[in-house]
């Protein structure tokens, strides 16, 4: 009986501390968790909106280089200079007062006039500057550009130079083959200079090179961090990546120094390459700190590098560590405590648990789960009553589970129907894919039939052309001329093969739209007889220039309109329609008839290679003008109403695509 005693007191002895011990390190587990968490996630707040304040200032920045920039175009002496006389002495002041890194001046066709910071390079043109185009029209601007060594040199020789930057070996970084980065980061700016007349006459512009210039990195940190050094081991720190190379930072390395040419960790630099903002803990040269990073953008909205502000990981954690030590060494004292208070306790509850066991074994003979009775007010009816509790809550919980159970099943349905959207989104796509594929078979084929029956067909011609030389009246002549009209017609099949085949292929050039169209309409009467037919040229605009192959382009608009004249039979109203949107940089041609109509089961094979309805057509004319529309960047549709006439449409960029691959 006394070990039996001495059993029943060491369970419950085990069965208080174990709990209270448990309780202790849950405490101190969750506290722990919480009161780090707090601080990691307050840490990493701070960070981010130290981040917003830096973008602001950044901001500000490129917002003082506008208004400099803005100030100096609205100089009587530049608009004079544009006129005639030197515009040295203006750009110089203004040069080396703000401290930048270049200032030109350009004229209204966009020829650069002066480079203060080069006054022996002039006369080349800047119009294919996005930034110069866009305040020619009369728009002051600023953004940020990225610059090569020559683009460079031309505005300052100094400036390859300065740009240069050595690429430090940075652990978790991608790997990274060039050891130098030559390319400059610049805040640009560039303003209208007005004429005496209230007109644009030229543009002034000018940038600040931001690699290696801590100036503004400083400058930030100290406004946003509050910290007097400019390098610190434990300080915030802020930024400017060109790409994923550090140009600019108050970053230290291990001797103290800015890391400028470190690098961005892989991870980051793959979520910025994309445009997305990246916040959370990172690698940064060779430890974690809190960070956040934005991607930054040139003027054209390609990323091109990225803002960073962070603080170290390490000050936070030593702090955890210190919460921990105190933790375990209050756990320690409060366990050899527990550890007498549960042995007295132990031996006051041994003696009612016999009553507990009796009620329980009362309780097993009897329905499953019933209450327990709870006989009396001390502890053990207590425990009895918050089983009954627990049972409940069991219950309860049984029910909610239930619940959630029937909600996943609608979410499952719901996710299953976006699941089937997108596969219908990508069966449309492989079949566009597809028949792209097929296109292009085609116009490979087209290109070697092409090539194959040419010589076959010249000889054929050739000995038909003796022929009807040495053939006389009645003996054959009459079949000598078919021969030969039906080799003309083989050689127009095999030439829109060969146009089919190469209509990748164009020669761009500035040419006049309405020339063309105009050109075309005159012309248009020795291919067919006009008849009774009428043409309207709605021209809404008569000066209209567009960048495109104008060879290519008025086979399209020739095509068009030798079709249309054919559906009228001789009589008809045949309407040009060209208009120019200027926001868009559109042009918009219309050709529109008052014949048939294309019957609506022929519409989706209009632009198929090789289809046609006419007796003597290829099929070959409009499948070709799709390619060439399609080539220079434009769209071409076709909109009929049978026995009312059909309306073709071509839409095309005024500035010309780069050629299809």
């Amino acid at each position: 009986m006394k070990g039996l005693r001495y059993s029943i007191r060491l369970k419950l002895t085990l069965a208080t501390l174990v709990p209270l011990m448990a309780a202790i390190v849950l405490c101190w587990l969750i506290g722990t968790s919480i009161i780090t968490t707090r601080f990691f996630s307050q840490a990493q707040q701070g960070v981010e909106t130290d981040l917003s304040a830096a973008h602001e200032m950044l901001q500000g920045e490129l917002a003082r280089l506008g208004d400099s920039i803005r100030l100096t175009s609205r100089s009587p002496e530049l608009s004079a200079a544009l006129i005639s006389g030197p515009a040295a002495p203006a750009l110089q002041v203004v040069l080396r007062n703000e401290r930048l890194s270049f200032l030109t001046l350009v004229d209204r066709f966009g020829f650069v006039r002066y480079r203060a910071a080069n006054p022996g390079s002039s006369g080349d043109s800047r119009r294919d500057d996005k930034l110069v185009a866009d305040a020619l029209k009369g728009a002051a601007v600023s953004g940020i550009a990225l610059l090569a060594p020559e683009r460079a040199a031309r505005e300052n020789p100094l400036l390859p130079g300065q740009m240069r930057i050595s690429i430090l070996p940075t652990p978790h970084s991608q790997p990274y083959t060039r050891q130098i980065e030559e390319r400059g980061m610049f805040l640009v700016a560039a303003a209208p200079v007005p004429g005496p007349d209230g007109e644009v006459a030229g543009v002034v512009y000018g940038g600040l090179l931001l690699n290696s210039d801590r100036r503004l990195v400083d400058r930030i940190s100290r406004v946003v961090f509050r910290r007097g050094d400019s390098v610190a081991k434990d300080a915030g720190n802020t930024t400017i990546f060109l790409d994923d190379v550090r140009i600019a930072t108050t970053v230290p390395d291990n001797s103290g120094q800015p890391a400028v040419g470190s690098l961005m960790s892989a991870e980051v630099h793959a979520a910025v390459s994309r445009g997305e903002r990246w916040t959370g803990s990172a690698f940064v040269l060779n430890e974690r700190h809190f960070s956040a990073y934005e991607p930054l953008r040139d003027y054209r909205g390609a990323v091109i590098g990225a803002l960073y502000a962070g603080m170290p990981e390490r000050p936070y954690r030593e702090l955890r560590w210190q919460m921990n030590l105190i933790f375990s060494t209050v756990l320690f004292f409060v366990t050899l405590v527990g550890i007498g208070l549960s042995a007295w306790l132990g031996s006051s509850l041994a003696r009612p648990i016999k009553a507990l066991e009796e009620g329980v074994r009362r309780i097993a003979a009897s329905e499953a789960l019933p209450d327990i009775p709870a006989q009396g007010s001390d502890e053990i009816a207590s425990l009895a009553g918050e089983f009954n509790v627990m049972k409940r809550r069991l219950a309860e919980r049984e029910e909610e589970n239930l619940s959630l159970n029937r909600t996943l099943e609608q979410k499952v349905i719901e996710r299953t129907a976006q699941l089937e959207e997108r596969n219908s989104q990508l069966l449309g796509t492989q079949k566009e894919l597809a028949e792209a594929e097929r296109l292009a078979g085609i116009g490979l084929l087209a290109s070697g039939v092409a090539h194959e029956i040419n010589n076959p067909l010249a000889i054929i011609r050739g000995n038909a052309e003796l022929l009807e030389l040495y053939t006389g009246e009645g003996s054959g002549g009459e079949e000598v001329e078919t021969i030969l009209r039906q080799s003309g017609r083989i050689e127009r099949i095999v030439q829109n093969l060969l146009t089919f085949s190469r209509s990748g292929i164009k020669q761009s050039r500035l040419f006049s739209v309405v020339a063309l169209l105009d050109g075309i309409l005159d012309q248009v009467g020795h291919q067919i007889d006009l008849g009774r037919c009428t043409i309207a040229r709605n021209y809404r605009h008569r000066v209209l220039f567009m960048e495109g192959d104008e060879e290519q382009l008025r086979q399209v608009f020739t095509n068009l309109v030798v079709n249309a004249l054919q559906a009228m039979d001789g009589q008809g109203l045949l309407t040009i329609d060209a208009t120019a949107d200027t926001e868009t940089e559109y042009l918009t041609v219309t050709v529109a008839d008052t014949g048939q109509g294309i019957p609506a089961e022929h519409l989706k094979d209009i632009f198929t290679p090789f289809f046609t309805t006419k007796p003597t057509g290829t099929g070959l004319g409009l499948s070709v003008s799709y390619g060439i529309v399609e080539n220079h960047g434009g769209t071409i549709s076709v909109a009929s109403t049978p026995g009312s006439g059909s309306l073709f449409t071509v839409t095309l960029p005024l500035s010309s695509p780069p050629p299809l691959q």
